[in-house]
């Protein structure tokens, strides 16, 4: 394909007049200036791939027209010296009437657009020797899914770091590789809404386990960064994938398993910049598995991570509302095993918590804050004429997870106030039963709407059912499922 330039980071009024945008939110100066609605900027994830589906069919009808005149004349020999004259299997066409099953099950045209991540592929993905991020016509879909899971990892981690430090030590293990893969073409599957795609991934994701499993027969590759981050991805497949409690059940035995390697690495991996973030990005799905299952989070995982806190920087807003968070699942999980009984020690526990929680984000970096919109368009995708920007995903997942995690908390207050109020001898007087339920009540609302006022930043306009949309954004299918995940980037501030 051509190379057409990078990609114009302006909005679509500023590059229509080719002016310098500026990009503010929520509208751009010459917007402003103008005295124009500014209608956003494009997602540059959603420039990587290009839509070449007219022009393959275009090329698919023309070579079957051609075909079809060809046998209505006598048959001639060609030329013998003729480049034009030879046909191989590299350059036919299917056609016409088979060309809908072809694109399918090819996925021949999808081409990446150049200069995005560009170092990644060449260190990744086995193309050959590329100039820039644009794949060959006939690049193998195992390489595209790669391609594809990479410039889609920003959703389960951040900047790239971790990918980047990993790739520079793993050089492209192949159970790695097929693990991405597999993850690629889900994700595809679920972009393109093509069941054959979900069906190959499914093959790859087979293949990635048995190479897995046997790395982790092996006694050299069983510590390497690739096995970790490996069964990493393979738990990210059955976020993508699932939709039943087995796909549940199945994410929380790679949970256990990526566990247990970390135990298994020892002190060594946090030598390593990679290592020291795979820690922390096991960490993040070890407490997101906690809080579902109601369970303590491991004490030997609490006691590496407090090894770890030697390597990190502990005052950041990341490093402090993971501590709240492990606190957090050993509190649920001691009520539930009756190690925490009666409602005034609960609900005494739930505020200390919860008051925790709000200290951590009273005073936030830059990085941390949101701006807040208001607006009455998209009614059916921005929840009571509100929504919320934020600078990168990880800080959004970072902040859900605070407010799933308070949430529960009220959900705990509530019970226990309630059950406490019909009891014959109550430890809260009814004024400050009714006070706590109040203010539990209010806070939870207040969560559940900055929870609601993320969904559009993160939600991509093709899902819409109206013919503009003003919001743009990655396609965050795996976004909400993932609220906690930005726990796992120990860069943050």
């Amino acid at each position: 394909m051509v190379y057409c330039g990078k990609p114009s980071k302006g909005c679509q009024a500023c590059r229509d007049r080719k002016t310098r945008c500026d990009r503010a939110t929520p509208s751009c100066s010459q917007c402003i200036r103008g005295q124009r609605p500014c209608p956003g900027y494009r997602d540059q994830l959603d420039l990587i791939f290009r839509d070449e589906s007219e022009a393959v069919i275009g090329k698919a009808k023309g070579k079957a027209k051609a075909n079809s005149s060809s046998k209505a004349r006598p048959k001639q020999r060609p030329p013998s010296k003729s480049p034009a004259s030879t046909i191989s299997s590299d350059n036919w066409t299917p056609p016409a009437d088979d060309e809908q099953e072809y694109l399918k099950k090819e996925f021949a045209e999808l081409v990446l657009a150049p200069d995005l991540h560009g170092g990644f592929v060449q260190e990744m993905v086995p193309f050959g020797s590329l100039g820039s991020f644009n794949l060959p016509p006939k690049t193998p879909l195992e390489s595209r899914a790669q391609a594809f899971f990479y410039s889609k990892s920003p959703l389960w981690l951040r900047n790239f770091d971790l990918l980047g430090a990993l790739c520079n030590q793993t050089n492209a293990d192949e159970h790695l590789l097929a693990s991405m893969s597999a993850v690629g073409l889900a994700s595809l599957s679920n972009t393109l809404h093509t069941p054959e795609l979900l069906i190959r991934s499914r093959k790859d994701y087979v293949r990635a386990l048995r190479l897995t499993n046997e790395a982790l027969r092996s006694p050299t590759d069983v510590t390497k960064d690739s096995t970790l981050f490996s069964v990493m991805i393979l738990s990210i497949y059955e976020t993508v994938t699932g939709t039943n409690e087995r796909s549940l059940s199945a994410w929380t035995e790679h949970v256990n398993g990526a566990t247990a390697l970390v135990k298994l690495r020892g002190l060594e991996q946090f030598e390593t910049e990679a290592g020291q973030r795979m820690f922390l990005q096991v960490l993040a799905y070890i407490m997101l598995s906690c809080i579902q299952r109601t369970i303590p989070m491991p004490a030997h995982m609490i006691e590496l991570r407090n090894i770890a806190a030697k390597h990190m920087d502990t005052r950041k807003t990341a490093w402090r509302s993971a501590g709240v968070i492990i606190d957090f699942t050993i509190f649920r999980a001691g009520i539930r095993n009756s190690k925490i009984v009666g409602p005034r020690n609960v609900v005494n526990g739930a505020l200390e918590i919860d008051g925790r929680f709000a200290e951590v984000f009273s005073r936030v970096p830059k990085e941390f804050r949101y701006e807040t919109v208001y607006t009455d368009e998209n009614p059916h995708l921005v929840w009571n004429g509100m929504y919320h920007i934020y600078s990168e995903h990880w800080s959004a997942q970072i902040w859900n997870g605070t407010r799933t995690c308070r949430i529960l908390l009220g959900e705990t207050i509530r019970d226990q106030l309630i059950a406490d109020a019909k009891s014959l001898v109550p430890s809260f007087s009814p004024e400050e039963n009714e006070a706590i339920v109040r203010d539990s009540t209010v806070v939870s609302m207040q969560c559940q709407r900055d929870i609601l006022a993320s969904v559009p930043q993160h939600t991509s306009a093709q899902d819409s059912t109206e013919p503009t949309l003003l919001l743009t954004g990655s396609r965050g299918n795996f976004y909400i499922m993932a609220v906690v995940s930005g726990w796992g980037d120990g860069s943050v501030e």
